[in-house]
Formats: C-alpha cells, structure tokens, sequence
C-alpha cells in the first residue's frame, strides 16, 4: 500500500496543476502538457519502468533506485491519468456558477480556487476510485525492477513451501480486498461530501 499512496498522490500533487495548466495556462504550455499526457497514457507502465531504470538511471551523476524508480514512473503516469480526470472534473462545473461569481466581483483566481475546484473534486472521486484500482494492480510490476511488492513475496513463499496455488490464490483475495475496500472508502467520500442540487452540465472554458 506504500507505494500505492506515494504514486497516487504524487499523481494528486502533480495531476491538479497540470489539470488547471491545460484549462487556463497559456497557449505555449498546451505543446509541452500533450508530449507529456501522451508519453505517460500511451507507454505501457512496465515500459515505463524499464526506460525509468536503465534509461535515466544509467546517465551519468543519475542514480535511480528500484523504489524511486517506481514511485517516479507509476507516480507521474498515474498524474497523466488524474490530470484528465481533473480536467472533466474543472469542465463539469456549469458556466453559469462562474458568471456568477464574477458578478461578484470574484477574480479569475478566486474563482477557480473557491468555486470551481471544491465542485470538481466532488465530480472526480469517480475516476479516481478508478485510478487507485488500476494503480494498484499496477505495482505488481514493481518486481521487475527488484522492488519487493505483494506478488513478488507471494513467489518466493510459494517457492520455499511449494503451495503454489494456495499461496497465488491469497495474493489474488488480497488484491480484492485491497482494491474493494479503497472502492469503499471512495464510495463513502462521496457520499459523505455530496453536493445537494450539484448540477453535472458541461461548462465551456473560461475566459
């Protein structure tokens, strides 16, 4: 679960203001933010690891360990992901509520951060339920770098033991408990913040 929380909220820290970024950045950050979304979404995440350890490791005064390797690989595709769940989140808000607030007399600012992104977070916790899930399941990939995670302790004791199957099948029951209960917690996050009346109509960008 460590290096699920670390690469989902280096995804949270990092998926937020690329987010904002490709809504209300300027013009010439738009290039830069679709090489990145289309590297980290389109580069399978073994891929990624792999290009992470031998690639940027191997530079010269670069020194990559196989726990940084994960967390700097799942974490910034996991923030490629969460930037697009951020962005339908922020386009979600209704354009009337932002008309609204600028009549009065809220800035540019004030608005996205007091009116805009309180209602996006609600709207994102769907995708982000999703997000953790895949994530999860994601660092069973971790092995391949020498990170010790879930499947690769599962192999070693299925090899000292020799009970194979019953070791794989409990590493697959925790993976659904893992996963059903993080779906739970978001379930209950929504639930628990639901926004009486919130409407899901589409807003255009603001100007």
């Amino acid at each position: 679960m460590i290096l699920v929380s670390v690469c989902l909220g280096l995804g949270l820290v990092l998926g937020v203001p690329l987010a904002l970024a490709y809504l209300y950045g300027p013009r010439w950050s738009r290039p830069f933010l679709v090489v990145y979304d289309r590297i980290f979404r389109g580069f399978p995440a073994l891929v990624l690891l792999f290009l992470f350890y031998f690639g940027i490791g191997s530079f010269p005064g670069v020194h990559l360990s196989p726990l940084m390797t994960v967390f700097l690989a799942l974490g910034l595709r996991s923030a490629a992901y969460q930037s697009q769940i951020y962005r339908g989140s922020l386009l979600t808000v209704t354009k009337g509520q932002t008309d609204a607030a600028r009549s009065l007399g809220m800035s540019t600012r004030q608005t996205i951060w007091s009116i805009i992104i309180p209602q996006a977070a609600y709207f994102s916790l769907p995708g982000l339920s999703n997000e953790y899930s895949i994530l999860l399941k994601d660092t069973a990939l971790a092995f391949a770098v020498g990170v010790m995670e879930l499947l690769t302790e599962g192999k070693f004791i299925a090899l000292r033991t020799q009970a194979i199957l019953p070791i794989y099948l409990t590493v697959g029951a925790i993976y659904l408990v893992l996963t059903y209960g993080g779906v739970l917690v978001f379930w209950a996050m929504e639930r628990a913040i639901r926004i009486p009346g919130l409407s899901g109509q589409s807003r255009g960008r603001m100007e």
